[in-house]
């Protein structure tokens, strides 16, 4: 099947003048509609459902309920008081993790004036995440009983071997972890962004650790191949070099060390609370690198600093903006905290 995602102007609010009479003193009235497409993206995880089943939710800023229906049911305009107002369309409740359920949606806060007519126009977007998972011969020697577990705070999923469906969950953290009768052994984790797709290859090797991944954007979401090769080999990588470099969160129990460490360089311009993952950057001394490529949160990055001459000029966001998403090895000695954070410093060596 296909999904068709509608694509359009992110935010229309029409406010016209109206005939004072038409309306009693201190109401308005909120119509309805979807954003006019542009452009249609065309990818693989089903059909985006009739909008006139999609759930439309207005409630005041005080908690009132003044709408809670089927999009197609709305009337053609909803008379409200002077006020602000939370305006949502959602084309399915999701609450916890399930297969092939996509949710597409958007929400507002709308403030109105006595008299007004306001049109809001919605754009769907994805707002939940997607997981499928391949497996490999060894992976499947290695852990050949069970499944796999995805585990969030909203709940968990179990996925099956012979399993060929998405799993979609929550936008935030999940836990997989390898099910069993008797324990679940986690792992790996990801920070899952709305939107994103994750096609994940699992991997059981005895050579040294590697998660590759292949980022490609759409205009609606975040499409990811990943492998993750798992097993004892995650013991081996002591970062004597840069074969053998270690991943940011085994760098995290290194303070102090000098050591290669591996991670995708996932942004820059950072302060004490803030780092900026989105360019154009404009501070070439620093850059923030993670374990995962898609990482958009704070406390999943490593700060890293460029002071050598010869690294900042291969390595820095102002100069190279294309670096953004690369994979990286650094040799460094391990900080506790450089803009608040573990990081690098005295970066010596690196490697792309």
């Amino acid at each position: 099947m296909k999904r068709f995602v509608l694509m359009g102007v992110l935010f229309s609010i029409i406010m016209a003048s109206c005939n004072m009479g038409a309306f009693p003193e201190g109401r308005a009235s909120l119509s309805f509609s979807f954003a006019t497409p542009l452009k249609t993206t065309v990818t693989k995880a089903g059909s985006l459902p009739d909008t006139n089943s999609f759930i439309l939710l207005v409630r005041s800023n005080t908690g009132e309920t003044l709408y809670n229906g089927l999009y197609g049911s709305r009337p053609a305009e909803i008379g409200v008081p002077a006020g602000t107002y939370e305006v949502s369309v959602r084309s399915i409740e999701f609450e916890k993790p399930a297969f092939e359920m996509p949710q597409y949606g958007d929400s507002k806060i709308i403030v109105v004036s006595n008299g007004e007519k306001v049109s809001v126009a919605f754009l769907c977007k994805q707002l939940n995440s997607g997981m499928k998972f391949s497996f490999s011969e060894n992976f499947l020697k290695k852990y050949n009983s069970g499944c796999i577990l995805l585990e969030q705070e909203a709940g968990s999923l179990e996925y099956l071997f012979t399993e060929n469906r998405t799993a979609y969950l929550k936008a935030g953290n999940v836990s997989i972890c390898h099910k069993t009768a008797s324990a679940n052994v986690p792992l790996f984790s990801r920070t899952l962004g709305a939107g994103d797709i994750y096609n994940i290859a699992l991997d059981a090797s005895s050579a040294q650790s590697s998660s590759e991944f292949t980022i490609a954007l759409d205009t609606t979401a975040v499409h990811i191949n990943e492998k993750v090769v798992i097993g004892e080999e995650f013991n081996g990588a002591d970062g004597s070099s840069a074969q053998q470099a270690v991943s940011v969160s085994q760098a995290r129990n290194r303070i102090g060390d000098t050591l290669w460490v591996w991670g995708y360089i996932v942004g820059g311009d950072m302060s004490s609370s803030v780092v900026t993952f989105v360019g154009p950057f404009t501070k070439d001394s620093h850059i923030a690198i993670a374990e995962n490529a898609s990482e958009k949160s704070r406390d999943g990055c490593f700060s890293v600093e460029l002071s050598k001459t010869a690294v900042k000029s291969a390595l820095n966001l102002v100069s190279n903006p294309s670096n953004l998403g690369r994979k990286v090895f650094l040799k460094g000695v391990v900080v506790e905290s450089y803009f608040g954070l573990n990081g690098l410093k005295k970066v010596s060596e690196y490697g792309m």
